[in-house]
């Protein structure tokens, strides 16, 4: 009666280990932009980059990372990245609130806060220089 404990528990752990398997092929799965919403605690937030040592044009290439906190700023743990097509980085409807924005284009970054408000969309300017 033991052995047949041990093998009924030995077989379930077997299962168990066969049955885990990774399923996501992709290492770097991309993020879900939200482009139409109806809630009343969702905004739109767009982001536009200039480059602040060449006249102030735009910049087609930069990435924008989207931060909740001061700390996550300073530690680089960021929510959301967005690279910019045609000078915009558009994150989509994201949750009211005040978040904090860092635009880089090579060596070139600025930092900046954006207060996200429900039900409208919100440009924010952000010029990168050395």
């Amino acid at each position: 009666m033991k052995n047949m404990k041990k093998i009924i528990f030995v077989a379930i752990i077997l299962i168990g280990f066969m049955a885990c398997t990774k399923t996501e092929s992709n290492p770097n799965p991309s993020q879900t932009i939200i482009t139409s919403d109806s809630s009343q605690y969702s905004g739109r937030l767009k982001v536009m980059v200039l480059d602040g040592t060449n006249n102030n044009a735009i910049i087609n290439d930069a990435q924008v990372f989207l931060y909740p906190t001061y700390e996550d700023l300073k530690r680089n743990f960021y929510i959301n990245t967005v690279a910019g097509i045609n000078g915009t980085a558009d994150f989509g409807y994201i949750l009211q609130g005040n978040y904090y924005l860092r635009a880089q284009s090579g060596i070139k970054s600025d930092t900046n806060v954006v207060q996200v408000m429900g039900q409208k969309t919100i440009t924010r300017t952000m010029i990168v220089r050395q």
